[in-house]
């Protein structure tokens, strides 16, 4: 009689896994396979786990607008300064480093947008000054300045004109950030109380040689700040649902936080979007940080994909988004946390992070496939 051998597949293509040939498709490292037991790991081929592994060290796949990149070789020929507009909430730490690459050499003022949605009493500025200096530099970006701003707070727009009249020292300025990173809201602050007193008029046109609309605001007669299109959202998890559900997403006050628990083989679903599974180690403690839009249920993992499909059609723990209809269309990524009892954060971009004391845990996270996770030291704590 035959012994039946189960067959393996590659969790993300589908490919059957092999371990004799590196160059054959589905090739997966035989010691992969050997790892405690197969049920308790998703297993990814190599080409797979690589690409998985850029999104969560923050080298991503995607490419900045060519033309974009274009407009910044006149940046760096003319020794320009850059403001660098972050979302601090959907902000993971992960960069395009298309774009890294290119502003490396320059000068940069980091500008964090979007406080008014944090606690103030119990996230001071310094905290998120803190993280952001950390991850540009994890980069090779020393900031020169990071601002922490929100639109309920008492900075002057005046002051930030002035801190970028005293950053540039003369030098021309090139605003960057994604969309809906709050550069636009930012413009507006500055623009009243803007004084102009040059030859130059404010426009926004093409940029020479692109066809990239640029907003253009004299700082003299022979400097402006050029403020540039949003980057893309492609590794934003805003980008993988619906629009109608992207109000679901974004904050619109205070950054809900949900505490729960989780023993070993525990789940917690956060709607149709993410779920968290500790897979292997003590009792942990973790904390959410999500729109007040996002819907939370704590499940037993043996029952993860069951439940899972009966929420799309139930929507009982929402939102749930009608392109993601089953298990196969989410990425999953396992993190092997050392035993630091540090407090760490794993983000999903655009959609929140989670904070834990880290003790050795296998933490397994599911995610809207291609957005980009990241594992952190805290944002906050």
């Amino acid at each position: 009689m035959g012994k039946a051998r189960r067959v393996l597949r590659c969790y993300k293509c589908g490919t059957i896994l092999q371990s004799e040939d590196i160059d054959q498709k589905g090739y997966i490292p035989p010691t992969v396979l050997k790892r405690e037991t197969l049920s308790a790991h998703v297993l990814y081929c190599q080409e797979c786990f690589d690409q998985m592994k850029k999104l969560n060290s923050g080298e991503l796949s995607s490419k900045v607008d060519g033309q974009i990149l274009k407009i910044l070789d006149d940046a760096i020929a003319t020794d320009a300064v850059i403001i660098w507009v972050v979302d601090l909430f959907s902000f993971n730490g992960t960069f395009k480093m298309d774009l890294v690459k290119k502003i490396k050499g320059l000068k940069v003022m980091v500008i964090g947008t979007k406080y008014d949605l944090f606690n103030h009493k119990k996230y001071p500025k310094e905290h998120l000054v803190k993280y952001l200096d950390e991850r540009f530099n994890d980069v090779g970006i020393s900031p020169s300045s990071i601002l922490i701003i929100g639109n309920d707070d008492s900075y002057n727009p005046k002051d930030l004109i002035n801190d970028i009249h005293e950053f540039r020292q003369g030098h021309d300025v090139y605003m960057i950030g994604t969309s809906l990173s709050g550069k636009t809201s930012l413009i507006n602050r500055i623009m009243k109380n803007y004084e102009n007193n040059f030859r130059w008029n404010i426009k926004t046109e093409n940029y020479p040689g692109t066809n990239v609309k640029v907003l253009e605001i004299p700082l003299s007669n022979s400097s402006f700040l050029y403020e540039l299109p949003g980057l893309s959202l492609d590794t934003s998890a805003l980008s993988k649902v619906e629009k109608d559900l992207q109000k679901f997403i974004v904050p619109k006050k205070q950054i809900k936080e949900t505490s729960f628990k989780l023993n070993e083989g525990e789940s917690c679903f956060f709607g149709g979007l993410a779920i968290i599974t500790l897979i292997k180690g003590e009792p942990t403690a973790f904390k959410a940080f999500t729109a007040e839009g996002i819907e939370s249920k704590k499940v037993h993992s043996s029952k993860l994909e069951e439940t899972f499909k009966n929420n799309i059609h139930s929507r009982m723990v929402r939102p749930v988004s009608d392109l993601i209809v089953n298990f196969a269309d989410v990425d999953l990524f396992e993190y092997e946390m050392e035993d630091d009892d540090l407090c760490h954060d794993i983000a999903i971009e655009g959609l929140g992070w989670f904070s834990f004391k880290a003790n050795g845990q296998t933490i397994r996270v599911a995610f809207p496939h291609g957005a980009a996770l990241k594992e952190t030291p805290s944002k906050l704590f």
